[in-house]
């Protein structure tokens, strides 16, 4: 039986369809918010949403882990439930090989990331429309370039053309900003604590770096230690915003992104064997470029306590 569609057919028609209805969810998670205020039903429905997300990874959208053909062969030798039965087990074949699967894993981390970290804005800013919407579309559009290109990076091996690694970088800086935004601003109108907010901060940044270094395929203890020593050095000035910095958590939360951008920058040159002292001096001055900005614009005086 001849397909219906190309691969890339297939690709494209499925980010569209999970696009859509992540773009949707987060919409109706929005009026939820914004119109009642039910935080239950919001944060049920967030669940749901994202389960949704994990199914259709799952089951549809094709990692190049699963096997292909598969109601094919199967259907000279079976039909009926059994057909069914088979066919499902061998969809979930990667599943249940460690060497696929740990592939699988590092793929939801990115997606996660953004998804969760736009739920957490959307629940600090029930009644903020516009920056409700900036989040929502932002988050969709981020959802959807990782979507497209972590497959070609876990699967092929980079084998992606160049603009197509630049758009991917740029969505894992946008992943990263708004999740150190949605830790900092939950941490500050909830009231946890720096230790809370620390706990997280290196949690989170220390599993997307362990990410790069799986794609990269340079999994050792050095660069591990190295990719500690960045976590760390994040949490400190994630610890310190804590203790100075007023409400505005957009602001705090982009220190410690330019504090992130300038270790990773540094450490991705250095996997790609293209480091130079000169590209180090420019990372760190943007870097303290950043910062320095920041905090000669700062109003240090009002502070939620």
């Amino acid at each position: 039986m001849p397909f219906l569609f190309s691969q890339q057919k297939q690709k494209t028609l499925s980010i569209i369809i999970i696009s859509s209805v992540t773009f949707l969810g987060f919409e109706t998670l929005s009026a939820i918010l914004g119109q009642t205020y039910q935080l239950k039903i919001f944060a049920e429905l967030s669940i749901y949403l994202y389960f949704f997300q994990i199914f259709w990874l799952t089951f549809i959208y094709d990692l190049h882990l699963k096997k292909r053909d598969i109601l094919r062969e199967l259907r000279q030798h079976h039909s009926g439930w059994s057909l069914f039965v088979r066919a499902f087990k061998e969809r979930l074949h990667h599943i249940h090989r460690w060497q696929f699967f740990r592939h699988y894993l590092n793929f939801l981390i990115l997606p996660g990331v953004i998804y969760w970290s736009a739920i957490i804005l959307l629940s600090l800013n029930p009644f903020h429309t516009e920056l409700k919407q900036v989040v929502i579309i932002l988050a969709t559009l981020s959802l959807s370039v990782a979507y497209w290109h972590l497959k070609e990076v876990f699967s092929k091996n980079f084998e992606m053309h160049h603009f197509g690694i630049k758009i991917l970088a740029l969505v894992k800086i946008l992943a990263v900003y708004l999740f150190y935004c949605a830790i900092v601003g939950y941490t500050f109108y909830f009231g946890h604590g720096p230790v809370f907010l620390s706990f997280f901060v290196f949690a989170v940044t220390s599993i997307l770096l362990y990410q790069a270094l799986f794609q990269h395929k340079l999994l050792n203890l050095r660069l591990m230690l190295i990719a500690m020593v960045i976590a760390l050095v994040t949490t400190g000035i994630a610890f310190w915003i804590y203790q100075v910095w007023n409400h505005n958590y957009f602001t705090g939360a982009l220190i410690i992104l330019a504090v992130y951008n300038a270790g990773w920058g540094i450490l991705h040159h250095y996997l790609d064997n293209n480091l130079t002292k000169k590209l180090a001096i420019e990372y760190l001055f943007m870097m303290f470029l950043v910062v320095s900005i920041l905090l000669a614009s700062h109003d240090f005086t009002p502070r939620i306590q």
